[in-house]
């Protein structure tokens, strides 16, 4: 079986918005509790969307398990920012914006593998997910 075009790509995404979020604070110099905190939870990230991609790779679907740690991630790294007082602009942007990714497709890919659960086989082979 293989995934659609967009389910791989929306575990790509997935994973590149981990790496956007971890070099962001690195990038723009973050204090080192900022920098720490986003940092490792890029990390994580990356750790459950890499497992997404490499799932999608192998199998041609996604797991669940990933997506929703990788979603609750993203959540955290959206929000993360907003707790630090001395956390600019850029790197709220930056850490806000790789947590979407993060997030949002993630998030995509879990659906998808509830979908295959319920038995919707069919939306992983056309090319934009849907019958």
């Amino acid at each position: 079986m293989e995934a659609s075009r967009f389910t791989r790509a929306a575990a790509v995404v997935a994973l590149l918005g981990c790496l956007v979020t971890f070099v962001g604070p690195l990038a723009l110099g973050a204090a080192p509790g900022v920098r720490g905190s986003v940092t490792l939870s890029a990390v994580v990230g990356a750790v459950f969307a890499g497992k997404n991609v490499l799932t999608v790779r192998e199998r041609g679907r996604p797991r669940l398990a990933a997506g929703v740690m990788a979603t609750v991630l993203g959540l955290w790294l959206v929000v993360a920012p907003l707790q630090y007082e001395s956390v600019g602009a850029a790197l709220t942007a930056v850490t806000q914006f790789g947590g979407m990714c993060l997030a949002a497709f993630s998030a995509y890919t879990a659906l998808v593998a509830v979908e295959y659960y319920l038995g919707e086989r069919d939306v992983l082979t056309d090319d934009t997910g849907y019958s």
